[in-house]
């Protein structure tokens, strides 16, 4: 039968008939290597989801009976006009549906069809679902030049035999970084694996694990995922409408959740896609003893593969027990040597960067942070911002660090009006300098938080206006942030790393949060000593912090 296209309002009508979904659901069911990306639950979510950038284009094939036997769900993207697989980024696989006996017939027929009526220059499929078939590629590619595939190998957990994953888990288990992991998290409660089964069970705590995730992202990469995608939200909500499809458990301590992982999931496979740790209790390694309580609960539930997916990293490696392959495909319609030309220069300038330790998006971040300042201008900001780097690491050679003992602590004045360990108020940190990048100060921000300290914010109309750290039992005899020995005795807490906005330092921010601070010491028992460090050079913060009581010591 012959291959049709349908697009806009007439495929938005088509997502939505009744009929046409049950033969979906159907092909879906008989395609071998058909993904959960490819179900009608995930792609009609997703067409929800992101209808304000993309419009539904449907490939189709019926059989002369008039059953759906070939599918290929793709999106046109509404700003560029352009062709792209339906989920995009949200999709970890992406294929088309056919029986067995017509998967390469199809894709080649509905590839030929796009190409003679649509202006498509390329369509990626990253990546193709195992057992995808790909004996076409070599046809089309010998005539024309136009495919491109590359296979990538998948870590993957093996979880439907009883007795290897028994011998999986006792290894796994068996390990001191496990070991102690479950030691230490199982002090703070008892621990309990939870899984998330619909949107109402969700929204209660989505924000919070969305700030985990984007707070984790934003400090190692640079991304700032769900900042940066409004829909990316919705588009988990809506996944949760069609039971099963998204999987999502939570591992607390208690009441206290301390990860979660989210993954797409069709009953056999589960692919996972947001790993997500609490900065709180990441030091503790929270989701190793996930991981492993997931294996043990998707083993009870009748699946047979734990996927990582095909991006590598070391936590990966850690829990991997085999692997097998994936194929990324492209093909290349018209422009296929401006298209290769313009990926390998991507790849080249982010493998540059990585190994400059600069990640892309912090690169982009701050090439847009000089953007904002007019050429014309630029000689007299370099200038300025050199030497204001010279004049700050000369003065912060010399700092005096002083004293406060509880008893001396004043009383608060006024209401609080800072908040205390607030996560959400690091993603509201906007940068003043063209050398601040967002990354940088996420990242500071997590290693801090990771090794328990505590911080005050104030934030206003979603920018961060202030923050200081606190330390509530200094352990190192080096002084904090300004890296100078100095015999801490027990008991000693420590202040530092105050910054606010250029903009508002004229408010007292740094006041009213050095009061909430030694207020909250205050009611500490464990706190026999407070120390703080200011630079020499700096009269007005000296005459603070000595006003409240702080004497000089060093």
């Amino acid at each position: 039968m012959a291959i049709s296209l349908t697009r806009d309002a007439e495929a938005e009508e088509l997502l939505s008939d009744p009929q046409f979904l049950s033969q979906w659901t159907r092909l879906y069911g008989a395609c071998p290597w058909a993904s959960a990306c490819q179900s009608p639950g995930f792609v009609t979510a997703w067409h929800e989801a992101y209808k304000d950038r993309h419009s539904p284009f449907i490939v189709r094939e019926y059989s002369p009976a008039g059953d759906l036997i070939g599918l290929i769900s793709l999106a046109t993207d509404k700003s560029s006009g352009q062709l792209t697989v339906a989920g995009e980024r949200q999709a970890e696989y992406k294929t088309w549906l056919t029986l067995p006996s017509n998967g390469s017939s199809f894709i080649e027929a509905a590839l030929a069809e796009l190409a003679c009526k649509t202006d498509v220059s390329s369509l990626s499929f990253r990546y193709l679902p195992p057992g995808t078939p790909t004996d076409w590629i070599a046809r089309l590619g010998k005539t024309a030049g136009r495919c491109h595939m590359q296979q990538h190998p998948r870590p993957i957990i093996p979880v439907g035999d009883s007795s290897a994953l028994t011998e999986y888990l006792q290894k796994k288990k068996s390990g001191k970084s496990v070991r102690n992991s479950f030691n230490r998290l199982k002090r703070i409660g008892n621990l309990s694996l939870e899984q998330i089964r619909d949107a109402d069970q969700l929204r209660p705590i989505f924000d919070q694990l969305i700030t985990f995730y984007d707070i984790r992202q934003g400090g190692a990469h640079g991304k700032f995922v769900f900042q940066q995608d409004s829909a990316k939200k919705p588009f988990h909500l809506a996944l949760l409408k069609t039971p099963g499809l998204l999987h999502v458990t939570v591992l607390k301590a208690g009441a206290e959740i301390l990860s979660a992982q989210f993954g797409i999931s069709d009953g056999k496979v589960f692919s996972g896609a947001l790993p997500i740790i609490s900065p709180f209790h990441a030091a503790d390694s929270p989701m190793q003893v996930h991981v492993l309580m997931l294996v043990e609960k998707l083993h009870r539930d009748g699946y047979s593969i734990f996927d990582l997916t095909a991006s590598m990293d070391p936590f990966k490696e850690r829990f991997v027990a085999s692997y097998d392959s994936v194929c990324s495909l492209t093909v290349y319609f018209r422009h296929r040597i401006r298209h290769q030309v313009v990926q390998a220069s991507q790849v080249l300038a982010r493998r540059s960067l990585r190994s400059l330790r600069i990640e892309p998006h912090a690169a982009l971040e701050q090439l847009q942070n000089l953007t904002r300042v007019p050429i014309r201008a630029w000689p007299s900001v370099l200038a300025k911002n050199s030497l204001t780097l010279l004049t700050k690491r000369l003065a912060e050679k010399k700092f005096k660090i002083y004293e406060l003992e509880p008893k001396q602590i004043p009383p608060l004045e006024g209401a609080r009006g800072m908040s205390r360990d607030h996560l959400a108020d690091l993603l509201a940190f906007q940068p003043t300098e063209v050398w601040q990048t967002r990354q940088r100060f996420i990242a500071s921000a997590l290693k801090r938080i990771e090794a328990g300290d505590h911080f005050y914010t104030r934030v206003e109309n979603g920018r961060l206006l202030h923050i200081s750290w606190l330390i509530e039992h200094q352990r190192s005899n080096i002084f904090p942030e300004i890296g100078q020995e100095f015999p801490f005795p027990p008991g000693a807490a420590v202040l530092f790393g105050s910054y606010t906005d250029p903009q508002w330092r004229r408010h007292h921010l740094w006041w009213s949060a050095l009061q909430q601070m030694l207020h909250d010491l205050g009611q500490n028992p464990t706190v026999s000593h407070i120390f703080t460090a200011v630079p020499a050079a700096n009269e007005p913060a000296r005459h603070t912090i000595e006003r409240v009581g702080f004497v000089s010591v060093v």
